[in-house]
């Protein structure tokens, strides 16, 4: 990371970033073209200390084709606030919270795990944090995707 100054590296700065945000960006190529999509997400963090995203889409579409050809991706998550002025100087800066990662997908297909993957997503948009009962006919039309986020680089703008 170029500015030094803006990185964050405690764990629990960026939990809480994590939690506070509502849009994960998923980038992924295919044939040597880019791919982005936005996507809603549920989150844990491994006993490493690992990002766990999970996202839930349809059964088919463009993104899965891409992904069942090459799971590994780039995701992005931020947290944009307000422009920064200064009246001094033409000066200006935006305030941020950023989160960037290589990932791998991986397709949940066992029910328990989809499961758990549809409550992360769930309760991250919600204030219950409670287990979710789901129908099967529901469960068999939702695709989840696992992306485990390898290398977490995040950083910060704020004066």
């Amino acid at each position: 990371m170029r500015r030094k100054d803006r990185t964050i590296k405690d764990i629990n700065t960026i939990k809480e970033i994590v939690s506070k945000c509502q849009v994960v960006r998923v980038a992924m190529c295919k044939d040597n073209v880019p791919y982005l999509v936005p996507l809603n997400y549920g989150y844990e963090f491994s006993d490493k200390g690992e990002l766990i995203l999970y996202c839930n889409c349809s059964t088919i579409g463009k993104k899965l084709d891409i992904l069942e050809e090459n799971p590994n991706v780039f995701i992005e998550i931020d947290n944009k606030k307000h422009i920064i002025e200064n009246d001094t100087s033409c000066d200006h800066d935006f305030e941020y919270y950023s989160i960037m990662s290589a990932g791998r997908v991986e397709f949940v297909h066992n029910i328990y795990d989809k499961i758990h993957g549809l409550n992360k997503i769930t309760g991250n948009y919600t204030s219950k944090n409670s287990t979710n009962e789901f129908k099967n006919e529901a469960l068999n039309k939702i695709f989840l995707l696992k992306i485990t986020c390898t290398n977490l680089s995040a950083k910060t703008c704020t004066r």
